[in-house]
């Protein structure tokens, strides 16, 4: 055995022209589709990572938008609160004071109706004080026959 330099030339050189081929056809266009694949999934992880961000953005407004809210519908409710019971205060303050115009008109009516009564009972005084004296003393014919 022996070693033919011609042949471990051209087999070198058939190496070389195998691997140039394979480059150029295989490795090249292999590597530049692994480079747009991995292109493509760095986009996509990109897109995913803004898309968590944008989701996280959205979710602090929204918190912080519910936060304004719960704080509006607070206040409108304390406000409502307040006016509810200054109207309240203001119609028991109204029926209070009626209910005492009721009451003073009332007790007017009734010094009234006494007066009146007090003023009757002085006309018909001296009437009654005659015939309650015809009756003691007999003179009131119609009163003996009820006896």
């Amino acid at each position: 055995m022996s070693i033919n330099v011609s042949e471990v030339i051209w087999t070198i050189i058939c190496f070389f022209a195998l691997l140039f081929v394979l480059k150029k056809f295989l490795f090249d266009p292999l590597i530049k589709f692994m480079d747009q694949r991995q292109a493509g999934i760095d986009a996509g992880l990109e897109k995913g990572r803004e898309a968590q961000r944008k989701k996280e953005e959205n979710a602090a407004a929204l918190r912080e938008s519910w936060k304004e809210r719960s704080a509006e519908a607070k206040q409108l409710i304390a406000e409502g609160k307040a006016a509810d019971e200054e109207e309240r205060s203001r119609v028991l303050e109204a029926a209070h004071a009626q209910a005492a115009r009721d009451i003073q008109d009332a007790h007017g009516r009734i010094q009234n109706e006494q007066e009146r009564l007090r003023a009757q009972a002085q006309e018909q005084m001296p009437q009654l004080v005659d015939a309650l004296t015809r009756h003691l003393v007999g003179g009131d014919p119609g009163s003996r026959e009820e006896k």
